[in-house]
């Protein structure tokens, strides 16, 4: 912890993963307070920062692009993307074209980005236009973008929250493993989960529709 304390000042000062004022205080909340199995979002990029590694949105952009690397003008939607969106920009900035959705995104600028402030409902948006559907962690968007992907037969590529979320029904269940077999129970042969090594610390879980 006394580490992490040492090194919280030139992390504010720099800022490199665009955290708020109150963000801050959380994490130092927690780093004070630390809860032995419990590690926020936040932490866990201050972590890799500590560590000289990459932050999360950095890895899966560079992951996603390989992937996409062959397929030059693709429209890619991303769910959840946050307040700033950073996901969306790190792809945007390797040439993709990309749309980003999430109830507090802000303006963000760059070319060929497109921005919705607005939550994403599988039963009204309409995936046509688009190419793949990406997200990063979407909590409770989770079991809509795989209903939506499925019900219009488009490609998606999500990493998994390590807690379960709301479903659509207003049920959380009880962990990650009833968590995850619902969402495969969704889609039946349709999609895949698998654990891949996006960064040092942990291996992160990863739900993809077989033709990803």
């Amino acid at each position: 912890m006394l580490d992490e304390m040492q090194r919280i000042q030139q992390y504010k000062s720099l800022n490199p993963n665009e955290l708020t004022t109150q963000q801050f205080i959380e994490l130092e909340r927690e780093i004070k307070h630390h809860k032995p199995g419990i590690i926020s979002d936040e932490r866990f990029d201050f972590k890799l920062w500590c560590m000289g590694y990459p932050s999360r949105q950095e890895s899966f952009a560079t992951f996603m692009a390989k992937k996409l690397s062959q397929r030059e003008g693709v429209k890619i939607l991303e769910v959840g993307g946050g307040r700033t969106g950073r996901l969306s920009r790190f792809l945007n900035e390797k040439g993709f074209k990309m749309t980003c959705i999430d109830p507090k995104l802000e303006l963000i600028s760059g070319n060929n980005i497109e921005c919705i402030k607005g939550k994403f409902n599988y039963k009204e948006f309409d995936l046509s236009v688009y190419d793949y559907v990406i997200a990063q962690e979407p909590c409770d968007a989770t079991e809509h973008v795989v209903r939506a992907c499925v019900n219009q037969n488009v490609p998606f590529y999500m990493t998994l929250c390590g807690v379960p979320h709301r479903l659509i029904s207003g049920k959380i269940p009880k962990d990650v493993n009833e968590w995850y077999d619902y969402l495969l129970s969704i889609a039946n042969e349709k999609v895949k989960l698998r654990y891949i090594q996006l960064d040092p610390i942990s291996k992160t879980p990863i739900l993809k529709s077989n033709k990803f």
